[in-house]
């Protein structure tokens, strides 16, 4: 059974329940994860990739958010007034992309939860 795309729903990959989702979920996956995933065995478990890349990505977050806290005290000394306003403006982006991304990856990781638990019933979509 096809089903539509939640709101917020990553683009480029296709809805959950769809044969095309199942195909490309775990390479998508592998895009938002650090490279040496891709020769991990969790490529091959999707419901245990995306939860390995969400923490992932909840690390960098929370490694970006400390970086712009941060930023003042440990460069101001060396960097000018202008580029740390650039340093600022940088990590402003990168955590805005990464809030995105860590989005994305639980609404991806609700379906493939939801998917799990349906086969584990013995439901088949």
């Amino acid at each position: 059974m096809a089903s539509s795309a939640p709101p917020g729903w990553p683009r480029g990959l296709p809805p959950p329940g769809t044969t095309e989702f199942d195909d490309k979920v775990c390479g998508w996956l592998l895009d938002r994860g650090p490279a040496d995933l891709r020769l991990s065995p969790l490529r091959l478990l999707p419901l245990a990739l995306a939860r390995v890349v969400a923490h992932v990505v909840a690390g960098e977050l929370d490694g970006t958010r400390n970086a712009y806290a941060s930023a003042r005290v440990e460069l101001g000394g060396v960097l000018p007034a202008d580029q740390l306003a650039v340093v600022h403006s940088a990590l402003e982006a990168e955590g805005a992309r990464l809030l995105h991304v860590q989005r994305e990856v639980a609404l991806v990781e609700e379906a493939l939860r939801a998917a799990h638990q349906r086969v584990n019933r013995g439901v088949i979509t």
